[in-house]
């Protein structure tokens, strides 16, 4: 008898083993089963637009664990994604509370609660995520980069630069040019040397930043260094072909004669191919009694680049050509209509996302791009 026990406990042994596995593949299949079903349930609630409900379903009844913490954060991105960023912080916020998260998933879950109250303004509470942050070598680049935009909104320049400037760009990214019109803003309020400086770093991090030329070109004009100002004005020519219009505006502060002027403008003209530039080399073949030339070089530029600011032009030099006082009168008044119906067209446009004003912004005030607002060029504008 005790030797048939002996054989029996073996296949006790074995059969329990199986038991307890089947239980466990039991229990397996069940909670997966509860998932799909709240799941599924959660799904028809949004496609039923039901989506507080379903947000309800989907926080209370899901586990959190390697299997939905994907799909958490997925539905937070597409709430967010789609401008309802309040439900994309009640499911971030519950994440963020879990305490069975990985240290990557809690990451995760504070970077998107922080883009969620950046995106409703609630800049304090972003902040607050953010700042802890720092001292974490994985996603402090990122915390860096969310609390600049932070700091920029409040135009607290020197913060948003400070944090920014340890973080080098990567693809897709373009921090430098940030980086360079930051340091233009802090120039604006510094003065002698130490303004020229930050200017000619910004060149640096940018070497077709506009306001960077500017801003140099008027340092230099104010404190006498007039060969200075002229060589800035020619890199400004040759990298922001756009900003030419600018560039004619302060031309006198530039250069001391009309023949220095003239020279510089015949220069650029053909890489500008700018009405402003053409329009004001007409003036001084003007002032040099050089009409027909004036308006051949008008005409000249109309035929490769029409624009109705060149029309007008055109108009102004062919009413000078005109004997009869009433035929004058009537182009005169045509150059007014023209003219007062440019005033009326907007100057600038953001390059990033279309909008467009009669004031020049550094920062898109729409999509808060730096330098992406220039003058437009075409037929509309210069």
């Amino acid at each position: 008898m005790p030797e048939l026990l002996f054989l029996l406990l073996p296949v006790a042994a074995l059969y329990g083993y199986i038991m307890g596995r089947n239980s466990y593949r039991q229990a397996q299949l069940k909670q997966h089963e509860k998932i799909n079903q709240d799941f599924l349930s959660g799904l028809n609630l949004f496609l039923n637009n039901q989506r507080d409900k379903a947000i309800n379903v989907l926080i209370e009844n899901l586990e959190v664990n390697n299997e939905t913490f994907t799909t958490h954060i997925a539905l937070g991105k597409l709430f967010r994604a789609k401008g309802e960023n309040d439900r994309a912080i009640k499911i971030h916020q519950f994440l963020a509370k879990q305490d069975i998260l990985t240290p990557e998933q809690r990451r995760t879950s504070i970077m998107q609660l922080a883009r969620d109250y950046i995106d409703c303004a609630l800049y304090d509470r972003a902040e607050a995520l953010l700042l802890p942050q720092l001292d974490d070598q994985i996603c402090a680049r990122e915390a860096r980069v969310l609390l600049s935009r932070i700091y920029q909104v409040f135009k607290d320049w020197q913060k948003a630069y400070e944090v920014i400037e340890p973080v080098e760009s990567i693809e897709g990214e373009n921090l430098d040019n940030t980086k360079a019109y930051l340091l233009c803003e802090l120039a604006s309020v510094k003065s002698g040397e130490e303004r020229e400086a930050m200017l000619k770093q910004a060149l640096q991090y940018k070497t077709d930043c506009a306001r960077a030329y500017l801003d140099l070109i008027e340092y230099y004009s104010v404190n006498q260094q007039k060969d200075n100002a002229q060589v800035m004005a020619k890199a400004l020519a040759e990298t922001c072909p756009k900003f030419s219009t600018m560039l004619v505006e302060r031309l006198d502060k530039i250069f001391e004669s009309d023949e220095q002027q003239l020279a510089f403008l015949e220069a650029i003209a053909d890489k500008t191919k700018s009405t402003s530039v053409i329009a004001s080399i007409a003036r001084i073949y003007e002032k040099q009694s050089r009409n027909t030339d004036a308006r051949k070089k008008v005409i000249a530029l109309l035929e490769k680049h029409a624009t109705i600011a060149g029309f007008a032009n055109l108009l102004s030099l062919n009413a000078k050509k005109i004997e009869a006082p009433e035929a004058q009168q009537m182009m005169i008044n045509l150059e007014g209509m023209v003219r007062n119906k440019i005033k009326q067209l907007p100057k600038y446009e953001c390059e990033q996302c279309g909008y467009q004003g009669s004031l020049l912004f550094w920062q898109c005030p729409r999509c808060k791009y730096w330098g992406s607002v220039k003058p437009i060029v075409g037929l509309t504008g210069d």
